[in-house]
């Protein structure tokens, strides 16, 4: 082997061997993910084509052989207990399955000359002695040699191989695809068997009975899947009005769901609220470093592919947020996990919490939750959706806007009463009045007017009407320097901060981006857009710009810190304020140090150091999928615009219905 040529396209990986091999080979690794069919997305399995080609003029004769381990001990509780039986028909193989029902099978699509064993692991003796004793035969060769099985002890072993004896003819060309599909029906909330917690049962096992119907399935489907996929992938990598990267990016990005996503069937513990053509799907932030489930403010960064192209499942999300909005209206902040006080095991659904210990988020949860609500209605256009949630989400507001009564109209831009609580810029103190939290809470009551406007409760429509235009006069008096927005400022003690925060008009942005007129001063947010030009460096804009001459403590997120999440939100304010280009370079920048710098397309980061582009924290982290975003921004419409005939949405899921009606 002298080199491995690769290229990744999500969900699928093109390798091409390098070897003084007479033959030459590639391998096509693919998952079946296809945007607007969540069901064939969530097959527990993947196809594994090998292409061989005799590039002499002699005949060559081989063996194709995968080697699987198997779970491991963790991950059933135990090492014994495994039962190795022969597949036959369109699917050959074997299927292994543990006494606790978790298993897998392996095999390949309509060959003959198949046969099966222990798993080989990493020992290159075993992978050099491969011959006809390792192995027991399935197929048409002859029936199933259980003295072999016996002498080679694959019974009750977790792992298992499968081999295809080819020949190939000079210049012969011959594709071996193999499957593995496995099946482990339900989880701990703990995340092992063994850490205990609530069951979960996963949504795929209500389609399919075991691994081998999974397996069956995708040897059925794998040509149909397969072109579905390159489709969609086509009308992203020729979409001409993206640059390159970009296209590159949208692709590669979405393999997080992959990482990151349960959808649980609606089975205790979660409560009959529950629907059973719904589930409950939820999205863990980050499962190394803080796994939790649907932590809200990531869900508003990171949700919008969902209701791009699974608005079903983000359906099922939001009315687990409804299900568990508490009687004074707060939203939740998590399902459950690492953050509840005390914490609870990190892959819960069912065990929703308010917020980070003594400093919840909880003046932005309310926000994030009205944004996923109003992407939603816009995304579908459904009035059903609006009525469904429109009670939850004025509660929520009223909840939101009354976090500091006794500071009368600054209190709607401000922290909760005695500062108690964070922005989702977390881990930093702020006090009294803060220009993020404030734009946000704009943002807020500008959707949550156009919604009570359009189910004709013109009361409520008004008093967000005045809560807007009480909050920006406080806003544009207290808060506007001559050339941006105070950090915070609080008039009863004196606090105040002139540290420039680059994601201060997220709110902006927000209102933007779901077609509403601005929260902020028009000329105000032009000057203070040329300000912001200040904190981007060449990997993206710092969060904290000047925070260490002025002695402000940013917390984790350090005097040059790069959020990708928040440089992609500017990146598209710059975009919807007449700088398209400069705002796609800010965007490109933040891309680059991620993928290419670092590199990390598949480990995606939420924190960098800007100077240096070493990462500071995080991994896995769906807020990134703000990256789909842009195409609406690039072009200057609302997030329904790529959903409109002709837009990039609509003709991802149109490319998959004219191909597979």
């Amino acid at each position: 082997m002298r080199a491995i040529q690769y290229w990744g396209h999500y969900p699928v990986a093109d390798l091409e061997y390098v070897t003084d091999a007479p033959i030459s080979v590639g391998l096509r690794a693919w998952a079946p993910f296809i945007p607007g069919d969540s069901s064939v997305s969530n097959t527990p399995g993947a196809v594994f084509e090998v292409h061989l080609r005799n590039v002499t003029g002699l005949s060559q004769k081989g063996l194709m052989v995968f080697s699987f381990p198997g779970p491991s001990p963790q991950e059933v509780s135990g090492i014994a207990g495994f039962k190795h039986e022969p597949v036959e028909g369109e699917f050959t193989g074997v299927s292994v399955t543990h006494e606790s029902g978790v298993g897998y099978a392996l095999g390949v699509i309509d060959e003959k000359n198949v046969r099966v064993g222990g798993d080989l692991g990493i020992d290159g003796g075993a992978w050099s002695r491969l011959g006809l004793s390792h192995w027991w035969e399935v197929g048409p060769l002859s029936g199933m040699r259980s003295d072999v099985i016996k002498l080679q002890s694959t019974v009750g072993q977790a792992g298992a191989s499968v081999a295809v004896d080819f020949e190939l003819g000079s210049n012969e060309v011959k594709i071996i695809r193999f499957i593995l599909a496995w099946y482990s029906p339900s989880w701990k909330g703990g995340g092992t068997p063994s850490a205990g917690g609530n069951t979960y049962t996963h949504m795929y096992a209500s389609r399919y009975g075991n691994a081998v119907e999974a397996a069956k399935f995708l040897a059925h489907e794998h040509r149909s899947i397969l072109k579905r996929i390159l489709t969609w992938q086509q009308t992203v990598y020729t979409e001409k009005q993206l640059p390159t990267w970009l296209r590159e990016s949208l692709v590669n990005i979405l393999h997080v769901y992959a990482e990151d996503s349960f959808w649980a069937q609606a089975k205790s513990p979660i409560g009959e609220w529950c629907r059973l053509e719904d589930g409950l799907f939820g999205m863990i932030e980050c499962p190394r470093e803080c796994p939790q489930i649907e932590c809200i403010p990531c869900s508003f960064y990171g949700n919008l592919p969902l209701v791009y192209f699974f608005p079903d499942l983000a359906l099922s999300t939001l009315r687990g947020y409804k299900a568990y909005q508490y009687p004074d209206g707060a939203a939740p902040w998590i399902f459950g996990g690492c953050t509840s006080s005390p914490p609870t095991p990190p892959c819960e659904m069912a065990m929703p919490a308010r917020g980070i210990g003594e400093k919840p988020q909880a003046t932005l949860d309310g926000p994030c939750y009205v944004d996923m609500v109003n992407r939603l209605w816009m995304r579908t256009g459904n009035a059903e959706v609006l009525r469904e949630f429109y009670p939850s989400v004025k509660k929520n507001t009223v909840f939101t806007m009354n976090m500091r009564p006794e500071d009368g109209p600054r209190g709607i831009i401000s922290m909760p009463s005695g500062n108690n609580g964070q922005d989702w810029i977390e881990n930093c103190d702020l006090y009294g009045m803060v220009s993020h939290i404030g734009g946000v809470h704009l943002a807020n009551l500008r959707m949550v007017m156009r919604m009570a406007e359009e189910v004709g409760d013109r009361e409520f429509a008004q008093q967000c009407r005045n809560w807007f235009e009480q909050g920006s006069r406080a806003m544009e008096e207290y808060m506007w320097t001559g050339g941006y927005y105070l950090l915070y400022y609080e008039l009863e003690t004196g606090k105040r901060s002139d540290v420039i925060m680059s994601c201060q008009l997220d709110g902006e942005w927000m209102a933007e981006y779901h077609g509403l007129e601005g929260v902020f001063h028009p000329e105000r947010v032009k000057t203070t857009l040329e300000t912001l030009k200040q904190t981007v460096t060449d990997r993206g804009a710092v969060v904290f710009s000047g925070a260490k001459e002025k002695g402000f403590q940013p917390g984790y997120w350090t005097y040059a810190g790069v959020h990708p999440p928040s440089s992609f939100m500017l990146a598209m304010t710059y975009m919807y304020n007449g700088e398209r280009d400069f705002g796609l370079e800010l965007a490109r920048r933040a891309m680059r140090t991620v993928v290419c710098e670092n590199p990390y397309s598949w480990d995606i980061p939420i924190l960098f150091d800007g100077d240096t582009g070493e990462i500071i924290w995080g991994s896995d982290y769906y807020q990134n999928l703000m990256l789909w975003a842009l195409p609406a921004a690039l072009e200057g419409q609302d997030l329904a615009g790529p959903c409109k005939p002709g837009g990039l949405v609509y003709r991802i899921i149109e490319a998959d219905k004219e191909d597979h009606p």
